[in-house]
Parts: structure tokens; C-alpha cells; sequence
């Protein structure tokens, strides 16, 4: 079972998703790839998406251990590896 940081991790490596990407490139890749939470089989909801950006975000004071995305401070917010 892959978390969604390593999915948009492999995403990112295959082209499905270019980088940088904001918030909505997130969910609308999450949307069209049909792309579920492999923990519950369940589809992830806008707010855990948007928790999950800000908790995989280095630097964050969150209590995850695996953070890898670069937050690049424009408008809209966007992310890279």
C-alpha cells in the first residue's frame, strides 16, 4: 500500500502530474485518476487533501515523518519535490 505522497511522487516521475502544482492540480488529478486511500478504499476528501499539503510540506510543524514537498510561496500556493 502506497500513502498519497509516494502516489504523487510516482505520479510526478511518470508525467501524469507536472510540477510545480497547486491545491487544484492535486484534487483534479486525484478526481480524474480515481485515485483512493488505500488505508480505508475510500476516496480522500478535499480537507484531507489540503491538510495532507500542509502536513507533507518540509518545514511544517506537523508530526509526520515523511515530508518531501517544497511550498514555493506564490498565488495561488504551488509544490514541488
Amino acid at each position: 500500500m502506497a500513502t498519497l505522497l509516494e502516489k504523487l511522487k510516482q505520479a510526478v516521475n511518470n508525467g501524469q502530474i507536472q510540477q510545480p502544482f497547486t491545491t487544484e492540480d492535486l484534487k483534479r488529478w486525484i478526481s480524474t485518476g480515481s485515485i483512493i486511500n488505500d488505508d480505508t478504499g475510500s476516496n480522500y476528501s478535499q480537507t484531507y487533501v489540503e491538510g495532507f499539503l500542509s502536513s507533507s510540506t518540509v518545514g511544517s510543524t506537523s508530526t509526520k515523518s515523511d515530508k518531501a514537498l517544497r511550498k514555493l510561496g506564490t498565488d495561488p500556493e504551488s509544490y514541488e519535490f
